[in-house]
């Protein structure tokens, strides 16, 4: 039998949904949406906190000042 799907990281299955809500070529994302989004498909607002903290730190992502906006770098 083939091993079950690798399960991504709740982080790393959340920078994978804001870089589909960019679109192709797309450099941020509206963080309201976003967060609408990733609520509806079951993560906490902790667990994009920390994910959005975790890529910032990387300098993948940016979060403006107001946390509106999130821009990828």
């Amino acid at each position: 039998p083939s091993p079950p799907p690798r399960c991504p990281r709740p982080s790393e299955a959340i920078f994978g949904i804001l870089r589909d809500l960019g679109g192709p070529g797309g450099r941020s994302v509206p963080l309201p949406h976003a967060l609408e989004v990733l609520g509806a498909r079951g993560f906490t607002p902790g667990q994009v906190s920390e994910a959005l903290a975790e890529y910032e730190g990387l300098n993948v992502l940016q979060v403006n000042p107001s946390r509106s906006r999130v821009s990828f770098v």
